[in-house]
């Protein structure tokens, strides 16, 4: 009985420490907002950039996601191995807007003088929720974070007719408008209507309209490509893609990757495209011409800073590597620990590991809230058997990753390679 007792105390004991130590895992943040035109209190779910917190004068063009809940964590994970990881596109602030019901959901995507889905009874006020996002939350966002001005609205199904009605409503409101399966069918195409009627693109501001459709027969969509093929209407850029293969819901990832990979198509050069660069200061120029263009600023992919300063070393042009790093920093700031990194790395291969520590450790100040900065120092000292060194500098990196709450797999490398200094 005893022996019985002891048992079961051991494994409450071990079910409790269990317990304690499976922290839910959470992605992003979720911030509330008071909303006086809704009357009533909304929530957002935000996930900025994963260097969010060490380029510190960089800012992002921001997605604003409709049905925020439940399409946040398929777009969160895209995004992270198609910007964040793959650097496919630049980075982004994704801001997704969570509902309060089905019921209350397709009240707010209905638009106005139309009868909701599910109830006849209930009409659209859909101008009064792109009035919340508008006047309420972007400007909350705008204040809060490292925005740029450029802005993308993203909605599935019955968000996508409300994309398509604040395209028409007030189509500078966002920069890009993303319609994914709209619901276009609603009201007996209620919304080709009133785009025939009402949408007209101002001179100054294009936008670009995405259009996408699964392999649903009776979304209603033709009919509004219909128009838009027949009246091309002015300054509105648009396009159409139609997945056969994949059915309403699992189209949703699959358009938003590829339109996003359409919008900011000139960020990703092939390294073979690269290659056929005339010079390291037309790549300069090439960035500066996409940054301008979107209105942000951030550090550019590393396949173009290795490759402007591989044509240095190719070229025999070691000697004015330092002028071209200075240069680049002045053109594209956010990029400047990226390009001396990098010169470190060539620096540590070809010349010494003393001098590529030179040059990460003249810019250690400056750069004392990147994570890459600090571990690339620890590798140095690692080269140069200074394990002392190396062991603080990967300490201090892990201080860093935790205030910044950084991905487990960073994490998990810093306490590797604490473990494998720790001499």
């Amino acid at each position: 009985m005893i022996r019985s007792l002891f048992i079961l105390a051991f494994l409450l004991v071990s079910i409790a420490s269990f317990t304690s130590q499976a922290n839910p895992f959470t992605l992003g943040e979720r911030v509330e907002i008071n909303s006086k035109l809704l009357a009533q209190k909304r929530q957002l779910q935000i996930l900025l950039p994963e260097n969010y917190h060490a380029h510190l004068n960089a800012s992002y063009p921001v997605i604003y996601l409709m049905d925020g809940d439940y399409n946040f964590s398929g777009v969160a994970g895209m995004l992270d191995l198609l910007a964040n990881k793959g650097q496919r596109i630049p980075d982004v602030i994704v801001v997704a807007i969570s509902d309060k019901g089905t019921d209350s959901y397709h009240k707010f995507t209905t638009p106005d003088s139309i009868a909701t889905p599910r109830d006849d009874k209930v009409i659209g006020q859909a101008k009064l929720f792109l009035s919340f996002l508008t006047d309420e939350v972007q400007p909350f966002i705008e204040k809060k974070y490292r925005t740029s001005p450029h802005k993308s609205i993203v909605g599935h199904s019955m968000g996508g007719l409300f994309v398509l009605n604040a395209l028409i409503e007030q189509p500078t409101s966002f920069n890009n408008y993303i319609a994914i399966s709209p619901s276009v069918w609603l009201g007996d195409n209620a919304i080709v209507k009133r785009a025939e009627s009402k949408l007209k693109i101002s001179d100054d501001k294009p936008v670009s309209l995405f259009l996408s459709l699964g392999d649903e027969t009776r979304m209603g969509q033709y009919d509004l490509l219909n128009f838009l093929d027949v009246n091309q209407p002015a300054n509105l850029n648009w396009s159409f893609s139609h997945y056969d293969d994949e059915n309403h819901n699992s189209v949703g990832l699959i358009a938003l990757r590829n339109n996003l990979k359409t919008l900011f198509n000139a960020w990703y050069i092939p390294e073979k495209q690269l290659a056929k660069f005339d010079s390291a200061t037309d790549i300069i120029g090439h960035y500066q011409q996409v940054m301008d263009e979107f209105d942000f600023q951030q550090s550019i992919p590393k396949a173009a800073i290795k490759a402007a300063i591989r044509m240095h070393y190719k070229a025999g042009l070691v000697q004015e590597l330092p002028n071209f790093i200075q240069y680049a920093s002045e053109q594209l700031p956010a990029s400047k620990q990226a390009f001396i990194a990098m010169q470190a790395s060539y620096a540590g291969h070809f010349d010494s590991p003393k001098t590529a520590l030179a040059l990460l450790k003249a810019v250690e100040v400056e750069f004392k809230h990147s994570i890459e900065h600090i571990k690339a120092i620890a590798g140095v000292y690692e080269q140069l058997a200074d394990m002392t060194s190396a062991h603080h500098y990967y300490q201090r990196a892990l201080v860093v990753a935790k205030q910044q709450k950084a991905q487990q797999w960073q994490v998990n490398i810093l306490h590797a390679k604490i473990a494998a200094t720790d001499k």
